[in-house]
């Protein structure tokens, strides 16, 4: 007889090994966070087809885990899963056995986790020996006690599985039918998960109608007097309190003070002082102090806080700040602060915007920050963004790392390169239109200027002076001005430009209204690379007030002559010229 028994022993592991390791190499993803143990089994039964087997005499499938896997064998799941437990398993036929292994932690503890204490191999090191006991008198060296509830025991010396590709052997399926007697009784009696019940009442978690199984039971309607648990919610959930449901919500909720759901909340939530979403929060989620949500596919309103751990789509309204870790392809308004760490779609705050990648529109009262391109930035300080497509507005300056293709508008105004207009008192370009220059006029004889901006619009810085006659009398001026160059062909251009000079005389400052308004027409062609010659005329007009004091006349001497000399009034005069300008471009 024992000869033919251990014929049957090497049929057995040989089958059994071949679909072992197809069962075990399945590629597996999951993410468990303080679930029950028996939870995670049956989600991985139903969405991979493994079928579990267990005594829950023997093993406390009650027991929270936590554990995360990524396409990863099944093996290697398992092992992650039933790490910080005291559960073993071995694989019969296609089932894998649950059993409570009282020595795996100190296993674990000196070598590792429990499938770690001997390297797999494709084929064992040492041929081990196995031994099929039935309960029944045997020679007491050769029988191992069984499990009360167990009608055979297969004693299986401690070896991993041998991996190989084939189909089950039929003795193994004979065995299997053993093995599946000694657990059906637990899965007979054992309440199947997620249940589902028309209504419950609570008082205190555990405390209502669903009493201990309150955190396995999902609800059309659930009413909680002051805290109330549930498993999920598909309907309707009131509560005077605080509303805490496991899974997930579909429908609406409402709570006194706060709404906690472990996972996604679909429809609409309201917290007198907060709501709280574990998955993806869609429909609304309205609170009296701070929404919460992984990801947000709805409105959030709060009266001071919303905060999104990922992307939202939709909007973010709040009284304080509005924060998304991803993505904001939503409209963000608050009366301090909106911060996105990704691209943003609509950021309006009081404050400040930051948005850590591309933005569409910023509105700020103090500033905006893109860390990459943005259409639209307005703010009472200043917008900072790599390109601009459309204006950046800012009540003191703009910065455009990149490219400005649409408008800047500040008084300071700086960005790489320009295809648009900057507009402000002082525009720096890094690549734009940067020239200085050096000419002579019948005004002020000796002028330099330097030009900031692009082509299509650059700022002019002025000083110059005359040459002094002699007598001790001295005349300086200074002036600032705009213009716009037409590219004639690449060594020759037309500048458009419109001056102010204001013109002191015998003096460091003449506090005398005293000023020139020029329009310049220029020609320049570029001897260089970096040299350029330019002349053109010009039409000037003088407004004084300044007034000899020994013949009482209201007269300039930098005026050559006048085409038009009229007295506006009895204290300001008019005369206008033409005149030219020439002189050397750099």
């Amino acid at each position: 007889m024992r000869p033919l028994i251990a014929i049957y022993i090497a049929f057995f592991f040989t089958a059994s090994a071949i679909a072992q390791g197809d069962l075990l190499s399945k590629r597996v993803t999951f993410q468990y966070d303080a679930v029950r143990l028996k939870e995670a089994l049956a989600d991985l039964s139903e969405r991979y087809q493994v079928q579990f087997s267990y005594s829950t005499e023997q093993v406390n499938v009650r027991q929270r885990v936590t554990a995360k896997a990524d396409d990863v064998p099944l093996s290697t799941g398992l092992d992650r899963l039933l790490a910080n437990t005291t559960v073993g398993y071995s694989v019969v036929g296609s089932h894998i056995i649950l059993k409570n292994d009282p020595g795996k932690a100190l296993s674990r503890t000196e070598g590792g986790g429990q499938n770690r204490k001997k390297k797999r191999t494709l084929e064992p090191e040492v041929e081990q020996q196995v031994v099929l006991v039935k309960n029944e008198e045997t020679p007491k060296e050769e029988t191992t006690v069984a499990a009360q509830d167990s009608v055979i025991f297969l004693q299986i010396p401690d070896t991993q599985p041998v991996r190989r590709d084939g189909d089950m052997h039929p003795f193994d399926e004979t065995l299997l039918n053993f093995e599946k007697w000694r657990y059906q009784s637990d899965t007979w009696t054992r309440r199947p998960p997620n249940e589902k019940r028309i209504a419950q009442v609570s008082v205190l978690p555990f405390i209502g109608t669903n009493t201990y199984q309150s955190d396995d039971v999902t609800n059309n309607l659930s009413m909680n007097i002051l805290w109330g648990m549930n498993g999920g919610v598909d309907g309707m959930e009131i509560g005077g309190g605080i509303n805490m449901v496991k899974t997930d919500v579909k429908g609406f909720q409402a709570a006194g003070l706060g709404n906690r759901v472990g996972r996604n909340m679909t429809g609409t939530q309201f917290g007198g002082i907060f709501n709280y979403a574990g998955g993806t929060t869609r429909g609304l989620q309205a609170a009296g102090v701070v929404n919460f949500a992984q990801r947000a596919e709805a409105a959030q309103a709060a009266g001071l806080v919303n905060f999104v751990r990922e992307d939202v789509t939709g909007m973010q309204a709040s009284g304080l700040f509005n924060m998304a870790g991803g993505n904001a392809r939503a409209l963000q308004a608050a009366s301090l602060f909106n911060r996105s760490g990704g691209d943003a779609k609509i950021q309006a705050a009081g404050g400040f915007n930051r948005s850590g990648g591309s933005s569409k529109v910023q509105a700020a009262g103090g500033f905006n920050l893109s860390g990459g391109n943005a259409n639209v930035q307005v703010s009472g300080l200043f917008n900072i963004a790599q390109d601009v497509q459309i204006v950046q507005f800012g009540g003191i300056f703009n910065r455009a790392r990149g490219e400005v293709k649409g408008f800047q508008v500040a008084l300071l105004n700086i960005s790489d390169t320009v295809s648009g207009v900057p507009i402000g008192l002082i525009n720096i370009v890094k690549r734009g239109y940067n020239k200085f220059e050096i000419y002579g006029s019948e005004i002020l004889h000796g002028n330099f200027q330097l030009k900031l901006g692009a082509n299509a619009f650059y700022n002019i810085f002025h000083v110059g002076a005359r040459v002094p006659p002699g007598d001790g009398s001295y005349v300086w001026g200074i002036g600032y001005g705009i213009g716009t160059v037409t590219m004639l062909s690449p060594r020759n251009q037309l500048n458009w430009e419109l001056m102010v000079q204001h013109i002191n005389e015998n003096e460091a400052w003449t506090n005398t209204l005293n000023s020139i308004g020029q329009f310049r027409f220029l020609w320049n062609h570029q001897l260089g690379k970096n040299v350029g010659i330019f002349i053109g005329p010009t039409a000037n007009v003088m407004i004084s007030q300044l007034r000899n004091p020994e013949t009482g006349r209201i007269y300039s001497p930098v005026v050559p002559y006048a085409l038009l000399d009229e007295d506006l009034t009895r204290k300001t005069n008019l005369k206008a010229w033409v005149g030219v300008n020439a002189g050397f471009r750099f």
